[in-house]
């Protein structure tokens, strides 16, 4: 894997760029890590060319970009760890972005759209074809879980412990921290929950895929993103370059 995607960029004084607050740091990588993304699927693309097109090229682009989906995944979990409420309101992300947040993140169905399209350009088989729609089925199945998981921390914000514990005047012995930490703790795994779908679903599909079709598909899923990043930043701008909604 080419080592310089995956490594964070350097001040002048030599020390790493993100040495602020939980959410100044998690801006400070997030714009790195879109930079490095630039760079991949400039490589892919020019590699997916049908005059260069070779599997000892392409295997170790494709797994530099599932790398580097993995490296914001992995960031974002040490910021949870840190402040699970920073992780939960992206504050990163243009309004655009923002959009597409289900469960705190993208939708793991959505990288479906781009994996047909690669499927459908390559000489695929049935085969195959059978296991990507075996993904697409876990998938959707762990996504109604997390729905499900979701809708019930959002009815413990509003149970009976928790809000005892807050209407009390002088709730006893810290209770009242004691109830929201506990939901904290539930929206802490619940996320965790999430983001390993959102991996697990990318690389999932990789493995499905042939080496031209898995670049094919990373190129078109990350174009997408920085497509959808550029735009968010240009309306941000705009509108006295607001992040967050």
């Amino acid at each position: 894997m080419p080592v310089s995607y995956l490594q964070p960029r350097r001040g002048t004084n030599g020390r790493r760029i993100m040495e602020h607050g939980a959410g100044e740091e998690m801006v400070a990588f997030y714009e790195a890590w879109v930079g490095r993304e630039e760079r991949i699927v400039a490589d892919l693309t020019d590699a997916l060319l049908p005059a260069r097109r070779r599997r000892d090229v392409l295997a170790p682009l494709v797994d530099a970009a599932v790398g580097h989906v993995s490296e914001y995944y992995e960031r974002k979990a040490r910021l949870a760890d840190r402040d699970v409420v920073a992780a939960l309101d992206p504050r990163w992300l243009n309004p655009l972005e923002r959009t597409f947040l289900w469960a705190w993140g993208w939708k793991p169905a959505l990288v479906f759209r781009f994996a047909d399209g690669a499927v459908a350009g390559g000489s695929s088989h049935q085969q195959q074809r059978r296991a990507l729609e075996r993904v697409r089925a876990a998938t959707a199945e762990a996504e109604r879980e997390v729905d499900r998981e979701v809708a019930a921390v959002q009815e413990s914000l509003a149970g009976p412990r928790v809000l005892a514990a807050l209407r009390r005047q002088h709730p006893r012995n810290g209770e009242a921290d004691e109830a929201v930490a506990a939901v904290g703790r539930s929206l802490r795994v619940l996320l965790a929950a999430a983001d390993a779908l959102r991996e697990r679903t990318v690389r999932d599909v990789v493995g499905t895929l042939a080496p031209d079709q898995a670049g094919a598909f990373l190129a078109a899923l990350l174009r997408f993103h920085l497509g959808v990043h550029r735009a968010g930043r240009n309306w941000g701008s705009g509108n006295g370059g607001r992040m967050g909604l």
